[in-house]
């Protein structure tokens, strides 16, 4: 039997952080007034989330030196780039938007020709087809914020 069941809760999990991440934005939460002014308290958070991430994705690239942890299991490196992204809007740094969302993009990018590799004999259709829709979902975020 195939042990499936790591790299399925791996797929579920990026799945659902952008899922939440597609909510958050097409909810309006972070869309503010053009001139807004920036709200630190906000920043400060959305600073301290940041840090967070950035010592889970350590963590996770050590896990993943060690043979702890798949490629696939990258979920730190998406709610890393997203957290990022979020700070950037909150800043009203669009510049840094665009660049966060290509480097979001190259990621999951990244990660698609890895899972395809997979996919063959560890993977469902419809897993790789989460993988994609994320891929996609990121695409489109870069699209727009390139206008």
């Amino acid at each position: 039997m195939k042990k499936t069941t790591p790299i399925f809760v791996a797929i579920v999990g990026v799945a659902f952080s952008v899922f939440l991440v597609a909510q958050q934005q097409t909810s309006g939460q972070e869309k503010r007034a053009a001139g807004a002014e920036p709200n630190r308290a906000v920043i400060e958070k959305l600073e301290q989330i940041v840090a967070i991430r950035e010592g889970q994705l350590q963590s996770y690239e050590v896990q993943l030196q060690a043979g702890r942890a798949t490629v696939i299991d990258g979920s730190p490196e998406t709610e890393l780039a997203d957290a990022r992204i979020r700070l950037a809007r909150e800043k009203n740094q669009e510049a840094a938007v665009v660049t966060e969302l290509r480097n979001l993009v190259a990621t999951l990018e990244r990660r698609m020709k890895k899972v395809e590799v997979l996919a063959r004999d560890r993977l469902a259709p419809g897993d790789i087809d989460r993988f994609k829709l994320a891929l996609l979902e990121a695409e489109i975020r870069l699209l727009r914020a390139q206008k």
